[in-house]
């Protein structure tokens, strides 16, 4: 069909509703890109981009959270950052700017409603929507902050420190005292060994901080907590 005969959306995805700029948006070449997006959920854990392989489609995570990470030849993982509710994934957008292959890899945190949108129609949609390429500018300036934030993190602050900061913040987000994550986890995130991890552990441990389990950790002093992620 062709673009000067493209018609508003009468049936507006479901999923755009997660996407409010988006929504907004009614040009021709985006309104073919909503029309040929591909829906579909993924289960927790499961592989959405291998690091080296060909990036074909533009993917939007309209539920749930994917993580990106890079590996190290010696096995360590450090998480880049995490596409959530409502996000475009960042990792598509560059390698499909770039028209080069994936640069790091994407796994599901938890069941992911996500949408694929075909590498042609973001084209056509990044050269003929200003609308659209305003919105993929301003979350590309956005996640370059972030980006930039986790740089300063990971070379100015001590390992105790993150990995303070991020149990707050696990225990923020689930509003909740124990959080199921392992040490395996949570070394990948802070982009150190499960080592490092563990011993730093035992020592929130030793102090009171937090109470070990098996792939738990309980909050057992958030005021002792907070106080050494302040320091």
């Amino acid at each position: 069909m062709p673009r000067n005969n493209v018609k508003p959306l009468t049936d507006i995805p479901g999923w755009l509703a997660s996407f409010p700029s988006l929504a907004s948006i009614t040009d021709t070449a985006w309104l073919e890109a909503v029309k040929a997006a591909k829906e579909f959920v993924l289960p927790p854990d499961t592989v959405v981009i291998r690091e080296h392989q060909p990036c074909r489609d533009f993917l939007l995570v309209a539920s749930g959270n994917v993580h990106i990470f890079k590996t190290a030849e010696d096995g360590r993982e450090i998480m880049l950052y995490r596409t959530c509710h409502g996000e475009v994934c960042i990792l598509t957008l560059g390698t499909l700017l770039e028209g080069t292959d994936y640069s790091a890899n994407a796994i599901t945190e938890n069941e992911v409603h996500a949408v694929a949108i075909p590498a042609a129609h973001f084209h056509t949609a990044m050269a003929e929507s200003n609308d659209f390429r305003a919105f993929i500018l301003h979350d590309l300036s956005r996640r370059m902050r972030e980006l930039m934030g986790l740089v300063g993190h990971v070379a100015f602050e001590r390992l105790e420190l993150r990995l303070a900061c991020l149990l707050g913040q696990l225990y923020g987000q689930g509003n909740t005292t124990q959080i199921d994550i392992t040490h395996e986890e949570l070394a990948r995130r802070l982009g150190s060994t499960r080592v490092v991890v563990s011993r730093l552990l035992k020592e929130f441990e030793h102090m009171r901080r937090v109470k070990l389990q098996r792939g738990r950790i309980e909050l057992l002093s958030s005021e002792s907590l907070a106080q050494l992620s302040k320091k």
